[in-house]
């Protein structure tokens, strides 16, 4: 105020009491936060308009500066206090304005608009309020004893710890690495949500830049040290796994490493184990150098096939390879991959047998075993070596379907396990195996080459068995007119004999393991 108009309020109330209306605007933005308590001047405490008033009424709350409260309605829009024109406060009642504190002021739309808080729900026009409206609700905080609080020290650390903790622990799970900034994103609603929540519920300000910039800041360490540890992951995948099983089931690794459990795991697979006949009496009349081409020639083929049809290779032990499928990765036709694999093993050893007789090397036929069931799988090298491996009963079983190859004489042996789900390929039953060490029997068949040669002869190899199966007479006589017609079949000349020595049915009991 002027000089001028301070003598003409002294002149008018004399014994009036004096306060400063001045408010306390925020540096940063000059938005009215503050509540404006007074100052000191020459020794002297002059307290602010809205103080002074209280002060006048009995109520002191003190000197210390405080939040300023806004009193709001049920929408979030700023309470609109009684106000009267000036020139009708004379035809009033005077119980509207008696026991009650009157503030006279007027609203100047260009020099006495103040912006509040409630610009930011409300928007600058109805967030900007007259400065004696701003007193009215100064004076209400202090007649009332309403205060705004700011969270306290320990709260104030729990909530930086729990907001770190949460940035840390999203940022460091395995995720695509889109979804991380949306995971700090959704911390930071969190966190303003909840102090949005307790500032208009309980009146408590919850400091917001530290724990937001602690947020941001931990969440994008942890998300660089998390895509560190991912690509470690997927290069020790890729190492692992490029030598044993087929591209794709590397890629699919190296995407979600997380399939990828060590240590033990179970698994429904299909164990396949191959085995060259004769390599012990093979390898005793070849030189070393030359038996190490032809193995390594043979090997790199045979685990080529294994490759191509999606197996992982578990070992390669002299000349046995053996693999299995539905591991790492799960393969739901892991049962027709594995016979279609047993006879493209069977093909190719067919081939290089002739190829090595050619070059005067006598080499045996490949036998195969296919056995399916569960198995537990994992690496069981310890920490210093790698050794992705199944064992387990399954794993036995089709080695000792391998070895029943030479009894019952065929080249691959598969289990019914596989075969129930092998529709696509042309199987004839071989029997009911009860291999060393088993009181159950395993019924096994050999796969055939798709051919419409030899869908006629399992079709009329079939009729013979089913008569074999049921323990008839006849089966002897179909066996015996089946053998003339396919001289070269070892299965049937096998079966031809068993009858021909007073056995009869499918049961078949292996001595040898």
């Amino acid at each position: 105020l002027s000089k001028k108009q301070l003598d003409y309020l002294s002149a008018f109330a004399p014994t009036a009491g004096r306060g400063l209306a001045a408010l306390s605007r925020d540096p940063l933005d000059g938005v009215v936060r503050g509540a404006f308590a007074g100052r000191e001047k020459d020794g002297q405490w002059q307290s602010g308009f809205s103080a002074a008033l209280a002060e006048a009424g009995g109520v002191v709350r003190g000197r210390e500066e405080a939040e300023m409260v806004y009193y709001r309605t049920a929408n979030a829009e700023p309470y609109k206090f009684p106000v009267y024109p000036a020139k009708l406060a004379m035809a009033a009642p005077a119980s509207w304005f008696s026991d009650k504190y009157v503030l006279i002021g007027v609203d100047l739309p260009l020099e006495d608009r103040h912006a509040t808080p409630f610009i930011v729900l409300n928007g600058v026009q109805a967030g900007t309020l007259p400065g004696v409206v701003i007193h009215a609700h100064a004076l209400a905080r202090l007649i009332s004893g309403d205060q705004v609080r700011t969270l306290g020290p320990l709260a104030g650390v729990a909530l930086l710890l729990v907001g770190g903790a949460a940035a840390i622990w999203l940022s460091w799970r395995p995720m695509p690495v889109i979804y991380k900034p949306l995971a700090t994103m959704a911390v930071l609603a969190v966190l303003w949500g909840c102090a949005a929540f307790a500032f208009a519920q309980y009146a408590i300000i919850v400091p917001l830049v530290a724990p937001s910039l602690l947020v941001a800041g931990l969440s994008a360490v942890t998300a660089f040290m998390a895509w560190r540890r991912d690509q470690a992951e997927r290069a020790f995948v890729q190492r692992a796994f490029s030598q044993y099983v087929s591209p794709a089931v590397v890629d699919a690794l190296v995407r979600d490493p997380g399939s990828l459990r060590l240590g033990g795991e179970r698994r429904t697979v299909t164990c396949v184990f191959t085995d060259l006949e004769g390599f012990t009496h093979f390898s005793e009349h070849l030189p070393p150098e030359q038996l190490a081409d032809v193995l390594n020639s043979y090997l790199d083929r045979v685990c080529d096939l294994f490759v191509e049809h999606g197996a992982t290779i578990d070992k390669v032990i002299g000349d046995a390879v053996v693999g299995f499928f539905g591991a790492p990765a799960e393969q739901a036709d892991q049962n027709e991959r594995a016979v279609a694999l047993a006879l493209a093993v069977e093909r190719f050893s067919g081939a290089f047998q002739q190829e090595m007789r050619q070059r005067g090397v006598a080499m045996g036929v490949t036998r195969i075993g296919v056995h399916c069931g569960p198995a537990i799988v994992g690496n069981f090298g310890g920490k210093r070596f790698f050794d992705y491996t199944a064992i387990g009963d399954t794993v036995n079983t089709a080695a000792r379907l391998e070895g029943a190859n030479k009894y019952i004489g065929t080249c691959n042996c598969i289990s019914g396990a596989v075969a129930g789900n092998a529709n696509g390929h042309v199987l004839r039953p071989s029997g009911t195996l009860y291999l060393k060490g088993k009181n159950e029997g395993v019924e096994t068949f050999e796969a055939l080459n798709c051919s419409p040669e030899s869908r006629t002869l399992a079709q009329a190899y079939g009729e013979a068995y089913a008569l074999l199966a049921a323990s008839d007479a006849r089966a002897q006589d179909a066996f015996e007119q089946l053998s003339e017609q396919y001289p070269g079949d070892r299965l049937i000349a096998f079966h031809r004999q068993r009858l021909a020595d007073g056995e009869i049915g499918p049961a078949i009991r292996l001595s040898g393991k």
